[in-house]
């Protein structure tokens, strides 16, 4: 007869000794694309205040250059979706190249645009596992502004036995089903949960907004 083995039970430890900005750096094969952002868009010091839920995004989120938006369920990457006008283009002379460039460098955006885009990743509040609902709730970004703003993140738990996170997956989003490729990283001022498709701000209709 088999012997009993005794059985150590676990528990995986979510935490990291780093801040959303340490970690970051940490990994610059995932997030090279997200640091030149934020260097670019002075925004380092907003990843090392406390309380937050940091949404990190990868290379592929942001400047995978074979990333395009080709369907529904394909999102695209934002240099795939933000292309920029090739200032060398003629419709009588192909060899100037297609009318719009996908972008190599945040440098080509304004930095206002790519700080506010960055700040909408970033909520003012701590929300993981042990406080999502199961159900779209909406929480303020750091780029939330006013009454009025529709730069609210939703954040819930799909009810099912895996509790997997969606981001923004309310109805009527960009995509409804978009899950962290790694959920629930608690660094040391919130939690980090990162992200291989960029989200964008829901639209008046979706929040009630008149």
């Amino acid at each position: 007869m088999q012997k009993d083995t005794p059985y150590d039970a676990s528990v995986r430890d979510s935490r990291i000794n780093m801040n959303a900005l340490e970690f970051m750096k940490s990994r610059t094969d995932l997030f090279s694309s997200m640091i030149e952002a934020v260097t670019y868009a002075g925004l380092a010091d907003e990843y090392t205040k406390p309380g937050r839920t940091f949404l990190l995004l990868t290379n592929r989120a942001l400047s995978d250059e074979t990333y395009f938006p080709t369907a529904p369920a394909v999102m695209g990457s934002y240099f795939g979706c933000n292309k920029v006008l090739n200032p060398a283009y003629s419709s009588s002379d192909p060899t100037k190249g297609p009318q719009y460039l996908t972008p190599d460098s945040w440098s080509v955006y304004p930095v206002e645009t790519v700080k506010q885009f960055l700040l909408y990743h970033i909520v003012n509040e701590n929300v993981s596992f042990r406080n999502a609902k199961p159900f779209a709730t909406f929480y303020e970004s750091v780029a939330y502004k006013a009454v009025g703003d529709t730069t609210m993140v939703s954040i819930h738990l799909v009810n099912d036995r895996y509790a997997t996170m969606r981001i923004n997956g309310f109805t009527g989003s960009r995509k409804v089903d978009l899950a962290p490729r790694t959920s629930g990283i608690d660094c040391t001022n919130g939690v980090i949960h990162v992200l291989d498709d960029f989200i964008i701000p829901p639209t008046r209709q979706v929040l009630g907004i008149k």
